[in-house]
This record gives structure tokens, C-alpha cells and sequence, in this order.
């Protein structure tokens, strides 16, 4: 098919081939996430992410935040250093457990929860505009980038930021899968949400940055359970072929297993004309 402008290609189409595959649905997001929220933050002990996005954020002492699929407050936690308040909105009940548990033994008292999906979500009635909107490391699956992108963009009144991977593909993910006789389908492509924005008019910037992490694990057991993202293979001799894959990726010391890793985001932002 030929295209004479760059407008005619339907890339709420592309993101839907590309991601139609990932949870989508509200209770299968949900139920994965609760789930998940029980060994989230167990393993990365550290991370330089927050700190790399933040300072590349426009955020001033009187903001206010709205941290769409905030989860356990990656985010949210450091930006409420820095801001007057934070909304962070999730599907998932565990995620969110995860961040009262932070802001009651950290004290901090301008974060407000909301425990819902925010495609049900109302931005006019349920919703007050924020100065700041963010989606880091969360976009819609199936057919909803668009419309996510500018519900994105009525919600706020200065600025949006959303991060995604700079690198769709990544080799771990990919053999993990093999390894676990599961279906890998690399992440959708950044560009395709860079020109869903051009599309709808908004011309927004872009920047590549890169984070560095640190994980631990006390035994291997945990370290398969965090790799395969509890879908640990039944078999034996599977098992074993896992648990082999899982230890090439990690230093081994007395105390327990390291893997130490930099991953490459892109951030994608654009400002808010009303």
C-alpha cells in the first residue's frame, strides 16, 4: 500500500498488531499485578530509573502530579519530595497495598490513592486536572493507545511524559520464554507512539536515557521465580534447564546470587496548550 503522508498510516492499527498480545483486559491486569506486587520489590534493590526520569521532568514545588498505572510508587514516592501533591492511579489493589505501606512508614502525607482502571476513568467527574501527567513505563494494549494519549493530554494542564523501551526486543525475555515453551513477542516499537502523537497533532519531544539496576536473590529458587515471573516449569528436566539458563545471568557469592543490568528508555514528552 502506498502512503503519501505520514498521517494516512493508521498507527493505532500498528500498536494494536504489536501489543495485542500483552493483558489488556481490567480483571486479567489486575489479577497479574496482585499477583505479581507480592515479589515486585523484593529483588531490584536498586535502581538509578527514578532519579534519570525525574531530573529530566519539568516539576516545580506547587505541581501536582498524576502518575497513570503508578503501581507501588516507583515514581510517585520521589516526585512527592518535589511537588505539592500526587495522584497515583492503578487497577491493581496489591501494587497499591505496596505504596500505603511506603508513604505511612515514610510519612508522606500528599500522596492520594485511586484504585481503578484508567480507561473506565472519568477525567472530568472523577479526576481533577494536574499540572503534570505521567505514564511511565505504562501505555494501553489492544486498540487504546490513542485515545489513552489524549485522555493523557486533557488530564493535564502543563506538561505529559511517558517512558517506554528504547529496545523492544530483549534477549532474556525471549529465551525465557523458549525455555518455558511460552509465545515471545518483542514489545511494540516506540515510534509507533511518537507518530500516534503526531497524528492527533501534537508534536512532542523525545530523549533516549539509560538506567542501571542492581538485583539480589538469596538462593536460586527465588531467582526463577522472579525470571520466569512464577511460571516455573512443572518437568524436571525443564526445571533444571531453567534454573541453568536463570544462574548464567547471575554472580554468585556467599550471601546469595547479584545480577547487576542497564536498560535503555525512551521518554517521550510534550507540553499542554489549552
Amino acid at each position: 500500500m502506498d502512503y503519501n503522508y505520514i498521517k494516512d498510516i493508521n498507527w493505532e492499527n500498528i500498536w494494536k498488531m504489536q501489543a495485542g498480545h500483552i493483558l489488556h483486559s481490567g480483571k486479567e491486569a489486575a489479577a497479574f499485578w496482585d499477583k505479581r506486587s507480592e515479589s515486585y520489590e523484593k529483588n531490584v534493590s536498586q535502581s538509578t530509573y527514578s532519579d534519570e526520569l525525574i531530573k529530566r521532568m519539568a516539576l516545580s514545588a506547587e505541581d501536582s502530579v498524576l502518575d497513570v498505572g503508578g503501581g507501588s510508587g516507583l515514581m510517585a514516592v520521589p516526585i512527592a519530595q518535589k511537588v505539592r501533591c500526587v495522584t497515583v492511579l492503578d487497577i491493581s489493589n496489591g501494587m497499591l497495598n505496596l505504596l500505603k505501606s511506603k508513604t505511612e512508614s515514610m510519612r508522606i502525607f500528599n500522596i492520594d490513592i485511586i484504585n481503578k482502571n484508567w480507561y473506565e476513568t472519568d477525567i472530568k467527574s472523577e479526576i481533577e486536572p494536574h499540572d503534570v501527567v505521567l505514564a511511565s513505563r505504562f501505555l494501553p494494549m489492544g486498540n487504546r493507545l490513542q485515545s489513552s494519549l489524549e485522555k493523557m493530554t486533557s488530564a493535564a494542564k502543563k506538561h505529559c511524559y511517558v517512558t517506554w523501551r528504547a529496545n523492544s526486543f530483549d534477549f532474556i525475555e525471549a529465551e525465557s520464554c523458549r525455555l518455558l515453551q511460552k509465545e515471545y513477542i518483542p514489545y511494540p516499537e516506540y515510534p509507533v507512539i511518537y507518530n500516534c502523537l503526531y497524528q492527533i497533532g501534537i508534536k512532542a519531544d523525545l530523549e533516549i536515557f539509560e538506567s542501571t539496576s542492581s538485583a539480589y536473590f538469596s538462593n536460586l529458587d527465588e531467582a526463577v521465580k522472579y525470571f520466569s515471573k512464577n511460571s516455573i516449569p512443572d518437568d524436571n528436566i525443564d526445571l533444571n534447564r531453567y534454573k541453568s539458563f536463570v544462574k548464567s545471568l547471575l554472580v554468585e557469592k556467599k550471601d546469595g546470587f547479584y545480577r547487576d543490568a542497564s536498560t535503555k528508555w525512551v521518554l517521550i514528552s510534550w507540553k499542554v496548550e489549552k
